[in-house]
C-alpha cells in the first residue's frame, strides 16, 4: 500500500459545478482502481490576494497511485504542483473514502494560512512536521464525519 500528499495552486476559482465534475470523476475512476484518499479544496484572501489551493491525499497500490498523479500533475486547472510525502504505509486512513472532499474558507484560519505559505524550500528543510501536520489535517475530515 502507497500514500502520496501533495498540494497545489488552482488556476482559477473553482465554482462548485467544476468541483462536483472533479469528485464524480475522481470517485469512479478512484473505485475502479482501489485508490481512497481526500481532497479539500481551500479559497480566501491571504496578504490581500485572492487565493486557492488544493491539498490531496491519495492512497492505493503504488503504480496506480504514482500513475494517477502524473495525471493530476498535468490538468491545467491548477499548477504549482507541490509533492508533500510518498512512500508505503501499513494501512490506508481513508479506507472507505474512494474520495473524501472539504471545501474551505482560508480568512481566519492560521492552519490552512501556514500551508498556503508552504513552498519547496520550507519543505526541504521541515519536511517532517508540515508532513505529519499536513496528514493529521486531512484525517480531521475523515475521523469527524
Amino acid at each position: 500500500m502507497y500514500r502520496l500528499i501533495y498540494t497545489s495552486i488552482a488556476s482559477a476559482v473553482m465554482q462548485p459545478a467544476e468541483l462536483i465534475e472533479i469528485l464524480k470523476y475522481s470517485r469512479d475512476w478512484n473505485k475502479a482502481h482501489y485508490i481512497t484518499g481526500c481532497l479539500a479544496y481551500i479559497e480566501g484572501n491571504l496578504d490581500k490576494v485572492h487565493q486557492c489551493r488544493f491539498i490531496q491525499v491519495l492512497e492505493g497500490p503504488e503504480e496506480e497511485v504514482h500513475d494517477l498523479f502524473q495525471n493530476i500533475s498535468k490538468d491545467s486547472r491548477h499548477n504549482g504542483v507541490t509533492l508533500i510525502k510518498r512512500g508505503q504505509i501499513e494501512t490506508r486512513h481513508f479506507e472507505s473514502w474512494e474520495m473524501g472532499f472539504e471545501k474551505m474558507t482560508l480568512d481566519g484560519n492560521a492552519t490552512l494560512q501556514g500551508f498556503f505559505r508552504l513552498d519547496p524550500q520550507v519543505l526541504a528543510l521541515h519536511g517532517n512536521i508540515h508532513n505529519n501536520m499536513m496528514m493529521d489535517f486531512m484525517k480531521s475530515f475523515y475521523y469527524y464525519l
